[in-house]
């Protein structure tokens, strides 16, 4: 899993118009539906139609989470990783977990999603999920899951530290945020 996760830094979008966020409890339906809370929708970009409804492609994420893109997201990240050379065994690899249980999805007249059912089997969802909207993209997990990824204050700061911190002058890690390639 780690190298997929620095396979996917190197190769996503560097400047991302979208930069979603919110925690979101929502309930799933008997079909495998969830209802797209109107606040995370508002920060969508607007449809091309009323009648397509907001566009996405769920994903198998992870730490056993699914990774929900909206369209434009999507076809940005598979054209870069389509890019890559399939006569190296790694990317091959890569592509196909990266692939593997994508679902084109769409909202429909009452704002809701349907999730298929091996996704929602691979996340261990059930009844309820919670939407964690970042950057470009909306994390579904099964609440205890996600319950049990939250860290505490102190371990918070420390990563802090790590990721972007650490600078000889203790402004942080300038080379992180002069790199355009992320």
């Amino acid at each position: 899993m780690w190298l997929m996760s620095v396979c996917l830094w190197r190769i996503s979008p560097s400047h991302s118009t979208m930069n979603l966020i919110g925690e979101y409890p929502v309930s799933m339906d008997d079909k495998g539906r969830l209802r797209m809370p109107a606040s995370l929708l508002r920060q969508l970009p607007t449809p091309l139609s009323e009648e397509s409804g907001f566009e996405f492609v769920v994903n198998r994420g992870f730490e056993k989470c699914l990774t929900m893109y909206p369209k434009t997201v999507w076809d940005t990240l598979s054209a870069k990783i389509n890019r890559l050379n399939r006569f190296n065994n790694r990317n091959r690899m890569f592509i196909r977990a990266f692939y593997q249980g994508a679902s084109h999805t769409a909202t429909d007249s009452a704002g809701r999603i349907l999730v298929q059912k091996p996704l929602l089997d691979y996340a261990g969802i059930t009844n309820e999920a919670l939407l964690l909207a970042m950057d470009d993209r909306i994390e579904i997990w099964a609440p205890d899951q996600y319950n049990n990824l939250v860290i505490d204050p102190e371990q918070f700061s420390d990563l802090s530290d790590q990721v972007l911190g650490g600078g000889d002058d203790g402004v942080g890690d300038m080379d992180f945020f002069d790199d355009k390639s992320f």
